[in-house]
Parts: C-alpha cells; sequence; structure tokens
C-alpha cells in the first residue's frame, strides 16, 4: 500500500499538477485522465448539500465568468468543466431565448462574435439551428476546437449538486423573466441553494424576481456609470443582496460598496494581479475569465 502511494505521488508530481488540477471523489480518488492512470472511472464534481452557502463561506470565492472566457470556447461544457477542475466555487451563464422557446448559454442576441456567422439572431432562430453552429475558442487559444451550444437544462443537470449557479437573463426581454424562473426552480429540488441571479444592477426586475423566490442576486456596476449618474446606486441597489464592482473602479467607490456591507464581487478578472488588487480592496468574490491563470 505505501509503495503504491509513493509511486501515485511521484506520478502527480511528474506531471507538474497543482491541487486544484485534480478532483477528489469521497476517499481522495485522483482524477485518471490528468494523471493517466488506467482502470479508473472518470471523476466527477464534489457535491455539496448547499452550493451557494459553501460559495459564501469561502474566502475570495471564484465565479468561472462565462465557464473561463479567456482559456476555453466560452459557455461550453468543455469550458465549465475545464474550470470545476480549476477549483472554481461558481459558474456564470449568460442565458438567451430561441424562438422555439429553448434556452441555452450565451452572452449575446445574436450569435455571430462567437460562431463566425453573419446575422444569426437568437431569437429568431429554433434549437435546431443553433445546433448546427460551434462555439469558436478564445483568440489567445486558437489551436483548441469548438464546441457546441449548451442549454440552460443541461447546464443545471451537469452542475447544480455541486456548484453554485448564477444565471444572467441579459440579452432577452423582461417579459421572459418568468419562464427562466420557472425552468430554474422547477430543476432543482432547493433552488435558494443553487441559484444566483445575475444581471446589470439597472436590470432590477430580475433580482427583485429572485427575491420572490428565496434566492441571492448579484447586480453589477462599473465605476465610470456613477460619474455619469451619481443617483445610479440609490436608485437601483435594493433589488441585489450582492454587488458587482469593476476591479479597477475608482478607489472611492470601492470604499463606498465596501462600507455598504453586502458581499462584493470583482468583476472581470483576468489575471493574478488583477485578482491581487481586487482582494485588497475588499472583495469577498471574484469574477473570473481567466481561471487557468487565476486559480492555477
Amino acid at each position: 500500500m505505501g509503495e503504491q502511494a509513493s509511486t501515485t505521488r511521484d506520478r502527480i508530481a511528474g506531471a507538474g499538477l497543482s491541487r486544484r488540477d485534480l478532483f477528489v471523489l469521497g476517499g481522495g480518488v485522483l482524477l485518471a485522465g490528468a494523471l493517466g492512470l488506467s482502470g479508473c472511472a472518470p471523476a466527477s464534481p464534489t457535491r455539496r448539500a448547499d452550493p451557494v452557502q459553501a460559495m459564501l463561506g469561502t474566502t475570495s470565492f471564484t465565479v468561472a465568468h462565462r465557464g473561463g472566457s479567456a482559456d476555453w470556447p466560452e459557455m461550453s461544457k468543455f469550458a465549465y468543466d475545464q474550470s470545476v477542475r480549476h477549483g472554481v466555487d461558481a459558474l456564470e451563464m449568460s442565458v438567451v431565448r430561441t424562438a422555439d422557446g429553448v434556452w441555452f448559454g450565451a452572452h449575446d442576441g445574436v450569435l455571430d462574435r462567437v460562431a463566425g456567422v453573419s446575422g444569426f439572431v437568437v431569437k429568431e432562430r429554433t434549437w435546431e439551428e443553433v445546433q448546427s453552429l460551434r462555439i469558436r475558442p478564445p483568440d489567445a487559444q486558437p489551436d483548441q476546437e469548438s464546441q457546441p451550444f449548451l442549454r440552460v437544462e443541461d447546464f443545471i443537470d451537469a452542475y447544480s449538486g455541486s456548484h453554485a449557479l448564477w444565471i444572467d437573463p441579459k440579452a432577452v426581454h423582461r417579459r421572459h423573466y418568468e419562464e427562466l424562473m420557472a425552468l430554474m426552480t422547477a430543476r432543482v429540488a432547493t433552488p435558494s441553494e443553487v441559484f444566483v441571479a445575475k444581471c446589470d444592477a439597472a436590470i432590477t426586475e430580475w433580482g427583485e424576481l429572485a427575491r420572490r423566490n428565496g434566492m441571492q442576486s448579484w447586480g453589477f456596476y462599473y465605476g465610470r456609470q456613477f460619474d455619469e449618474d451619481p443617483d445610479l446606486f440609490e436608485a437601483t441597489q435594493s433589488a441585489w443582496t450582492m454587488l458587482g464592482l469593476d476591479w479597477n473602479a475608482d478607489a472611492r467607490y470601492w470604499e463606498q460598496f465596501v462600507a455598504d456591507g453586502r458581499p462584493v464581487v470583482a468583476h472581470v478578472i483576468d489575471t493574478v494581479a488583477e485578482r491581487d488588487q481586487a482582494v485588497d480592496r475588499g472583495a469577498v468574490g471574484l469574477m473570473v475569465a481567466g481561471v487557468a491563470e487565476v486559480l492555477g
């Protein structure tokens, strides 16, 4: 037994893996694919009874922005799996809705940027049409394979038992919010333990709907907005249980947000230096696009 354990440690060291590169299953089975071991089943995310509270109880918790959009094809199953392997505490998905009522992960109402097409308006197309497209890798990773789009139901089913899921309907008309909330709450036993409703802080309807369903919510701001509209915070802040501010916003805005007392999550973090600055300013959470660098 001791010799086998020693051999395993040697293989970990030889692979150059950090602790965050490993999955743990129960008593500590190592991820077979990462180490090249045979005879082991693929690892799955460690289950948590209450992913939202587990996240909130973690110092400087991390949320994979679009699944780690700086590193992998954004909001693909592949990207979320990689972020999980790196040890993130939560996963973020911006969602859109097809003409035939299918919800899936995409940041924009038009898929041209991520799929290399022209004039592909999601609300005018069917899910079958979307499935013919693929999400391109980020510019910094041109050798990666393009990936299929991921339905919201499949996202929830894959990760709701292990990670807090941040859902943002920014590119969808507000008349569809109730439909999205119904989809989310029907998919899990205790939605308040799984979901965080995320949106531009000015779109208060989504935060208020989350409150009525007992969920945490996160409204994000940019410091430059307060230079243009000093009344914005007062007009919108009550809808949100957590606040977001860009990591490089003016220090005076960071001081005001931290003094408010609600958790402040910095966005969007690409590098270790940005992470460190956000934490120094008082961020308790980090919306991270550069997962591979920030978590190592």
